[in-house]
């Protein structure tokens, strides 16, 4: 079996979704933002501005590992069996 067919079997590769990747993480961070602002504008009895800025920077850092990882694989070179 060809490297070829085996690309084909599995799909599209990993290394040619480094858009995708950017994408999901700029909405990931997006999101995270929306929160902590709905939390800061409709909750501010029980979402304090300083409680707020700790989840926002807790969660960006969390979200950024996971983000450094991924790009960490998705720059790997294939292994030449």
């Amino acid at each position: 079996m060809s490297r070829d067919e085996v690309d084909r079997m599995i799909g599209k590769r990993v290394e040619h979704m480094k858009g995708i990747w950017i994408g999901g993480y700029v909405l990931v961070v997006a999101a995270t933002f929306f929160g902590v602002w709905v939390g800061f504008t409709y909750y501010p009895w029980a979402y304090p501005m300083t409680s707020g800025l700790y989840a926002f920077f807790v969660l960006f850092v969390i979200e950024s590992l996971g983000f450094i990882f991924i790009w960490k694989i998705c720059n790997e070179k294939p292994a030449n069996p």
